[in-house]
């Protein structure tokens, strides 16, 4: 196998392998657009959750400031203990989905450093193949040069000897 055959062997393994992190990666950004998705979606529940929990205290407020029935006030206050309950294990939801997407961001920004990695070794690669094709050019073109001059010194040469009469052997 020739120096130039290895090298783009190298290339084309370097693409397969950029292509590969690419599709990985829009695999994970996927993954992370869902997680985000999902930590939004955890965070407007809470949202509602604290908007009636406040309502709800503004009831109490009012019907213990009217003094309503005691029984309304216990009914009350357990469905207020019950909606800070559910904000606890929203709260509790909303750490989970962060986690996800910090995990999820960790891996997008792993794959996009061995995305980038591969596009400079294969630059890099690219790079030496031109080099290498230039000089391999350059040498053909010395090469033509060369045979050439030789072509043209043994044209001139044979013409000068059938000008005078020389057939190629010497006279002593």
């Amino acid at each position: 196998m020739t120096q130039n055959q290895a090298s783009s062997q190298r290339a084309q393994t370097l693409r397969n392998l950029h292509e590969q992190a690419q599709q990985e990666g829009n695999r994970i950004a996927v993954l992370l657009k869902r997680a985000q998705a999902e930590q939004a979606q955890a965070q407007a529940k809470l949202g509602q959750l604290q908007q009636f929990a406040e309502q709800y205290r503004r009831q109490l407020a009012d019907i213990e400031r009217s003094g309503g029935a005691w029984s309304a006030v216990r009914d009350m206050r357990s469905f207020l203990e019950r909606i800070g309950a559910a904000q606890a294990a929203q709260r509790g939801e909303i750490d989970r989905a962060s986690e996800r997407c910090a995990e999820q961001l960790r891996a997008w920004t792993a794959i996009r450093q061995k995305e980038k990695a591969f596009e400079v070794l294969l630059a890099q690669e690219q790079g030496l193949l031109l080099t290498q094709q230039r000089k391999r050019q350059h040498a053909d073109l010395q090469e033509w040069a060369l045979n050439r001059r030789d072509a043209f010194a043994d044209s001139f040469t044979d013409s000068q000897n059938s000008r005078f009469g020389d057939t190629g052997t010497r006279r002593r």
